[in-house]
């Protein structure tokens, strides 16, 4: 049987069909890599990586130690990440000698105040799809791993998605509540706060049976208090009035006063920036969560200050606080008729602000910690390690330090 004949072009040569199809492969096209990213913002300065190793990494890593081996295979952690996953990233770093995976759930917050366009959006999808692909490819997240386009403000309002999303949540191992703006911000088009969603998963965290970690990054300022102020501040003037001899005459010499002229040296605290303010607001925040949980009469849960950083990103005096709280559950109690359970919550309420007063001593200012310089070595590297993964540009970060506003660095 003939075979039937090729078509033949002009000149002899064989048509080339597969070159119709799929394109001249004879030479390959160029490999074009995708630019390195060339932009910053303040949580890529080494002064954020003292918090991250101090504090978050810190914290998270005695945590999973204090549990049984069997549970520390996962870490259940709620972030507000952006689209690097920086976080997440620096975590499973932490807790790869665990063999520890993370699960993480959480918002895409988004900047308070920032316009972003459509291709900016469509930019950040691809980097945070990026990132968490290669987590999860590394066997360092969890399949049920997800951040939600929702904004965390929303979980406040129980009848809103997120706050319907929470809920099929089970409870957390790590809050970590890595906000730009201040606890009193209500975004456009909102009623609920910033400080209302942290009541939100207070209440969530009720579930709770183990210890667990609540980490608060949050602009502070005397003009930024908005309304939670009257709260933390009623929590610190409320224990005075019923120990003012033990918790009063603790918190006067916190803040350098009188006992007797303490109601004017705490507004003088509240009203200016400084130490002074650090320290009350701190204590105001602390004294809060003592107040939410031992006002569970039955789920009550020991709150304690682990760390409290304090750096400038604004302004001339540290603007930006991050607190770290360890909180443990107290289990389910039921107290017959005659304890006086009030009472017996009351003194151990006491027992807990006084310790917190105590801890609030050792308040770290970190604008002059990096002068140390194991602090510094080991910030750097951290950072650079950690942009290197994400793919920053390291020459334009360098030049990024030498220029900065707040805290120019020289690598």
């Amino acid at each position: 049987m003939n075979k039937p004949a090729l078509d033949v072009e002009e000149g002899g040569a064989a048509p080339d069909y597969l070159g119709d199809v799929y394109g001249n492969t004879a030479v390959p096209p160029p490999l074009v890599r995708p630019a390195k990213k060339t932009e910053f913002a303040p949580w890529h300065h080494p002064v954020k990586q003292i918090v991250r190793d101090y504090q978050w990494g810190d914290l998270t890593v005695k945590l999973i130690e204090s549990r049984e081996e069997q549970s520390r295979g996962t870490l259940r952690y709620f972030t507000l990440p952006g689209a690097d996953l920086l976080d997440v990233r620096f975590l499973s770093k932490k807790l790869e000698a665990h063999n520890s995976r993370i699960e993480y759930f959480g918002f895409n917050q988004g900047q308070p105040d920032e316009k972003v366009s459509a291709a900016d959006t469509e930019a950040e999808k691809g980097t945070y799809f990026s990132a968490e692909s290669a987590l999860r490819q590394a066997g360092k997240t969890t399949s049920n791993a997800v951040v939600l386009p929702d904004r965390l403000e929303d979980i406040a309002n129980p009848n809103s998605q997120a706050a319907n999303r929470l809920r099929q949540q089970g409870v957390f191992d790590v809050i970590n509540i890595d906000a730009c703006s201040h606890l009193g911000f209500i975004p456009d088009g909102r009623t609920q706060s910033l400080f209302d969603a942290l009541g939100a998963l207070l209440a969530h965290q009720l579930r709770a049976e183990k210890s667990w970690l609540l980490f608060v990054t949050t602009r502070v300022a005397p003009d930024l208090l908005g309304a939670p102020a009257l709260k933390l501040q009623s929590a610190i003037n409320d224990n005075i009035k019923l120990h003012p001899n033990e918790f009063g005459a603790a918190v006067a010499e916190c803040i350098n006063g009188s006992q007797q002229t303490l109601a004017g040296d705490l507004n003088k605290s509240w009203g200016q920036n400084g130490e002074g303010f650090l320290k009350v607001f701190t204590l105001g925040m602390a004294k809060y969560l003592l107040q939410f949980f031992h006002g569970q009469p039955n789920l009550q849960a020991k709150v304690e200050l682990a760390s409290a950083y304090a750096y400038r990103v604004h302004g001339e005096q540290p603007d930006m606080l991050s607190l770290a709280f360890r909180i443990s559950p107290a289990g389910l109690k039921v107290h017959p008729p005659t304890a006086g359970a009030a009472v017996v919550g009351d003194k151990l309420e006491l027992q807990a602000a006084l310790s917190v007063v105590d801890r609030l001593s050792k308040l770290w200012l970190l604008d002059g910690s990096l002068d140390e310089e194991k602090v510094r070595s080991d910030a750097i590297l951290g950072t650079i390690d950690l942009l290197s993964s994400a793919d920053y540009d390291l020459d334009a970060w360098q030049a990024w330090l030498k220029t900065h506003k707040i805290r120019p660095m020289e690598i």
